[in-house]
C-alpha cells in the first residue's frame, strides 16, 4: 500500500488550494491566497515545497502506469482525524519517482477524483518542463538530478524531458541560484546570450532577457561561461569564474520602435571581480528575502522592485534615474514599506495608485550617491 503524506496541522481546503496552484488549476484569487498561506506559515510552506518537488518528479513518468483508483482509495482510508502517516525510505530511483507520483495523486484525489483526471493531468503535462515564477514571488525546487534551485521573481526555467538521463541542461530567462548535485554529466545553464557550464558547485545567475546586465556569482567551486565576452570582438569566448568571483556584463540600450522598453545591444563593459563573503549578499541575498543595493541606480532598483513586488514604477526624472543608492532591505514584504525607507534616506517623493507607482526627486536631490 502506498503511503500518503499527511499533516494534522493543515485543513483539507488549504491542501486542495496548494495542490491546485502546483498543478496550474488555481484561479487568480486562489493563487493570491496560496501565496499568503505559504508566506505566513512554515507548515504550509513545507507542504508546498514537498508536494511541488514530488509533482515535478512525477511529470517525468507515465502516470497511466500507476493505479490511481487504488491510490485514491488508500488516501480516503488513511486520512482520519488522528492519522499521521510517515514517509518510508525507498532506495530505487525509479521507485522514488513513482512514489512521488502517487503522493501527488493522493493529494489531488479530493479535488480531481470527481472530475476528469486524465484531462487534468494532460493539461498539467503541457508545462511539465517549464517552471514559471511570476512577479511578486520566488520559488525553491529540486530538479530530478537532486540539484536545488531557488528561482527569483519574473523568471522562467525550462529543462528537457530526459533531464538527468545523459545530459543536464536548463534554459533560464531571469535569475536563479543553483546548488548543483554531483553527477557524471556537467550541469549547463543556457541564457539568451551565454552558456554556463559547471560540475558540482554553487552559483547565482542573473540573466533577464530585457535587462541591460548579466551577472554570474560563484559561491563555491568554479564555472565556465561561453559567449560574447569582449568589447572588441563578436566571436564567442570562454572565461572561468572561480569561488567568490563575479562576472559582470553591461550592455548599451537599444530602443525598440513603438515600445516603451529597451533591449540590450552592444556590450559596453565586461569584468570579473573578486568579492568577499559579505559582498556576495548583493547577488544571493534575495534567496533569504534580503535586497542589497551597492551603488545601484534608481533605474536599476526600480526594475528589481517591479519584479519583487509585482508593480509598475514610473520615473520620468532623469537625474533620479541615474542617482546611485547603497542600502539593504531585510524581509520587507510590502512595496509601501520599501518606498518609505527610500524616502527616509533619499530626497524623493512618490505616489501610488494601485499597481502604478510614480517616483520623482525633490528639489534637494543632488547628483551625489548615497
Amino acid at each position: 500500500m502506498a503511503d500518503c503524506l499527511y499533516s494534522t496541522s493543515m485543513n483539507e481546503n488549504d491542501k486542495i488550494l496548494i495542490v491546485k496552484y502546483i498543478t496550474g488549476q488555481s484561479s487568480e484569487e486562489e493563487t493570491a491566497m496560496v501565496k499568503y498561506l505559504i508566506g505566513s506559515s512554515k507548515v504550509h510552506e513545507d507542504f508546498y515545497v514537498q508536494y511541488y518537488e514530488a509533482w515535478q518528479k512525477s511529470l517525468l513518468y507515465d502516470l497511466d502506469a500507476i493505479n490511481t483508483e487504488r491510490a485514491y482509495s488508500n488516501f480516503l482510508t488513511g486520512v482520519g482525524e488522528n492519522a499521521v502517516i510517515v514517509r518510508k525510505p525507498i532506495i530505487s530511483l525509479a521507485r522514488i519517482a513513482i512514489a512521488a507520483s502517487v503522493i501527488l495523486i493522493c493529494a489531488i484525489g479530493i479535488y480531481f477524483y470527481q472530475s476528469s483526471k486524465a484531462t487534468s493531468f494532460a493539461g498539467a503535462a503541457l508545462a511539465q518542463n517549464e517552471i514559471n515564477v511570476p512577479k511578486g514571488s520566488t520559488r525553491k525546487t529540486v530538479l530530478p538530478d537532486g540539484t536545488i534551485v531557488w528561482i527569483n521573481a519574473g523568471t522562467v526555467l525550462k529543462f528537457d524531458k530526459d533531464f538527468g538521463h545523459g545530459s543536464r541542461t536548463v534554459y533560464l530567462d531571469g535569475e536563479a541560484y543553483f546548488d548543483i548535485a554531483e553527477h557524471k554529466s556537467p550541469f549547463i545553464v543556457k541564457t539568451n546570450r551565454h552558456t554556463i557550464r559547471d560540475i558540482g558547485t554553487i552559483f547565482n545567475v542573473k540573466a533577464y532577457a530585457d535587462d541591460l546586465e548579466f551577472e554570474t556569482a560563484v559561491i563555491e567551486g568554479e564555472v565556465s561561461i561561453e559567449g560574447k565576452l569582449s568589447l572588441n570582438s563578436d566571436k564567442a569566448e570562454t572565461v572561468s569564474v572561480k569561488q567568490q568571483q563575479v562576472l559582470k556584463l553591461n550592455y548599451a540600450p537599444l530602443a525598440v520602435a513603438g515600445e516603451k522598453k529597451s533591449a540590450p545591444a552592444d556590450l559596453i563593459e565586461a569584468k570579473v571581480q573578486k568579492v568577499n563573503s559579505s559582498q556576495l549578499e548583493v547577488y544571493t541575498g534575495w534567496t533569504e528575502d534580503l535586497l542589497v543595493f551597492e551603488g545601484k541606480t534608481f533605474q536599476e532598483i526600480s526594475k528589481i522592485m517591479e519584479r519583487k513586488y509585482d508593480v509598475e514604477i514610473v520615473m520620468n526624472d532623469i537625474k533620479l534615474k541615474n542617482y546611485a543608492f547603497t542600502g539593504s532591505f531585510k524581509k520587507v514584504d510590502k512595496v509601501e514599506k520599501a518606498l518609505q525607507i527610500l524616502k527616509e534616506t533619499t530626497d524623493i517623493n512618490y505616489e501610488q495608485k494601485g499597481r502604478i507607482i510614480t517616483i520623482w526627486g525633490s528639489e534637494n536631490l543632488n547628483s551625489e550617491s548615497l
